[in-house]
């Protein structure tokens, strides 16, 4: 029984080293994991905020100060990659984390001038049918009124006038 209980004793000892050599290398393998993650979700909201800073400017919207912090947002961003890439996980899960806000705070200011410059261009739209409109009125009113006018002085003036006699 005791070369059982030996056996028994260095087995369970085996199994023990090799959880602890299992256990350990996933830590590593999880933090990788969670960085990577970390990094694929700001570089997802970078390209989220970039898209939407480009609709508003398409919409018309002056997005200059958007695409100065969208670039600070995105050197952050590269920053967290190097890091990644030497092997400092740590550093690049906090860089990348930094980065959401900005991104998230970029996509929302972005959305929002893309709407108030949508609303702009439609009344602006909506003003100019609408001076359009109103100046071909005016326009065509001064015409009849300055018609109506000559046509009064031409009659005036074909009443006054003293026939010619031809022939005599």
């Amino acid at each position: 029984m005791s070369t059982h209980c030996k056996l028994l004793s260095i087995t369970l000892l085996a199994i023990l080293a090799l959880s602890i050599c299992i256990l350990r290398i996933p830590s590593t393998t999880a933090q990788t994991n969670q960085t990577q993650s970390n990094l694929q979700a700001a570089n997802t909201a970078v390209n989220q905020a970039f898209s939407a800073v480009l609709d508003a400017e398409k919409a018309g919207a002056n997005v200059t100060d958007l695409l100065s912090q969208l670039s600070y947002a995105g050197s952050i961003l590269a920053g967290a990659e190097n890091s990644y890439r030497a092997g400092d996980y740590n550093k690049a899960a906090i860089q990348a984390d930094s980065v959401l806000p900005m991104a998230q705070q970029v996509t929302a200011a972005a959305q929002t001038a893309k709407q108030t410059a949508t609303v702009n261009t439609q009344n602006a739209f909506w003003a100019t049918i609408a001076f359009t409109v109103i100046g071909a009125f005016v326009f065509l009113w001064v015409l009849l009124l300055v018609w109506r006018r000559f046509k009064r002085n031409y009659i005036k003036n074909l009443s006054e006038a003293k026939p010619e006699l031809v022939g005599q």
